[in-house]
């Protein structure tokens, strides 16, 4: 009886120790089977960088560099074309020689040129005398592109001018020129005005630029004692041959002031 009250505590032991160690190999079993069908911290966060390819770079907007040229011998240069000349074969005549004679057939004059220039206000000033021609040295000289522009009294002590008749001259008529170095131009009346001197526009009559004439220019009476000249002044314009349009009407004149 004794005998089997001590058994009993061993075989209860033995079958507790049992237990526990088939607990424990189901647990690893387990741990063994779960831990190789899952994923392992490493997979969670992507494939191993040194086990895939590196990728294809983007598309970039930049052209791709070409191959550098293979060095070959140096092309023989090229003759240059020599510059074309002129329709009219002829370099543009521009004349340096000062104007010394004019003369109008239709007038019958034949006067010297002198050169002038103008006073402190600005005014062109006309030199002395009925036989003499002003130029304006702020001028063009005729002939040359710009507004050559001359200037003469109608009459001088009491001693009338051959200009004083110049509005009379027909469209067409010849002005010639005669320079200091024997060549002689010819010119054509294109136009001509009488202007009343106080609304007379001289910014256009004194415009020394724009296209090559010739503007001549003298007084026209009455004379006003008040003011020391002419009332009225008489503008005429001449042009190269073959350059000057006859206006409509061919003489144009501005109505006189009447007193």
């Amino acid at each position: 009886m004794q005998r089997n009250n001590m058994t009993r505590p061993v075989a209860f032991a033995l079958i507790i120790f049992i237990f526990v160690i088939l607990f424990v190999a189901v647990f690893v079993a387990a741990l063994v089977l779960r831990t190789s069908a899952g994923p392992s911290g490493t997979d969670l966060e992507g494939p191993d960088i040194a086990s895939v390819e590196p990728p294809e770079p983007l598309p970039s907007d930049e052209p791709e560099p070409s191959p550098e040229p293979v060095p070959s011998e140096a092309p023989e240069p090229s003759e240059e074309p020599e510059p074309e000349a002129p329709e009219s074969g002829e370099p543009p005549r521009i004349i340096t020689s000062p104007a010394a004679r004019m003369r109008i057939p239709g007038l019958s004059l034949d006067y010297e040129i002198q050169s002038m220039g103008a006073d402190s206000s600005g005014t062109m000033l006309i030199a002395r005398g009925i036989e003499v021609v002003s130029w304006f040295d702020r001028s063009a000289i005729p002939g040359n592109e710009g507004n050559a522009i001359f200037g003469a009294h109608n009459q001088w002590s009491g001693e009338r001018s051959k200009i004083f008749t110049l509005d009379e001259l027909e469209i067409g008529d010849e002005l010639e020129i005669e320079y200091e170095d024997g060549t002689i131009l010819r010119f054509f009346l294109e136009s001509v005005f009488v202007y009343e001197l106080r609304t007379a526009p001289a910014h256009l009559i004194m415009d020394t630029a724009g296209d090559a004439r010739l503007t001549l220019i003298t007084c026209k009476p009455p004379f006003n004692p008040a003011t020391g000249t002419s009332d009225n002044r008489i503008v005429a314009i001449f042009k190269e041959e073959g350059v000057f349009v006859i206006p409509d009407p061919p003489v144009e004149k501005f109505p006189l002031k009447e007193d």
